[in-house]
């Protein structure tokens, strides 16, 4: 199976008073599937609200979404006690294949806002 990494700039948006409480944390992104969602790779929180996540494409490929690869990327953010602090919205069918029209080249990074659920 034919390797590809993929990078998401994700940038977190949280509804609370104070979004710097989500600075420094460990956040996880995941690809939403039918019978279990795939954990694909684990950031921290820049202080700009941001974080970088660099993943194998395939890692989005299970029994239920063999040939994915259009993932459903959200991530969560968790306390020190395993509670969820923030789970983003579901950012539906990512295309990292995609080509741009003008250069013919394919991009492997992308950049998404994530809204609070």
């Amino acid at each position: 199976m034919k390797t590809t990494y993929v990078r998401v700039l994700a940038a977190l948006h949280c509804r609370a008073a104070d979004p710097a409480a989500l600075v420094g944390r460990r956040v996880r992104l995941y690809d939403a599937d039918a019978l279990a969602d795939d954990f694909l790779s684990a950031s921290t929180i820049a202080a700009d609200g941001t974080a970088a996540f660099l993943f194998d494409l395939s890692a989005a490929r299970s029994l239920d979404s063999l040939t994915e690869t259009k993932p459903d990327l959200y991530c969560v953010v968790s306390r020190e006690d395993g509670s969820i602090l923030y789970r983003s919205q579901v950012c539906a069918d990512v295309d990292f294949m995609g080509v741009d029209p003008v250069s013919g080249e394919q991009h492997t990074t992308v950049r998404i806002d994530f809204h609070e659920r």
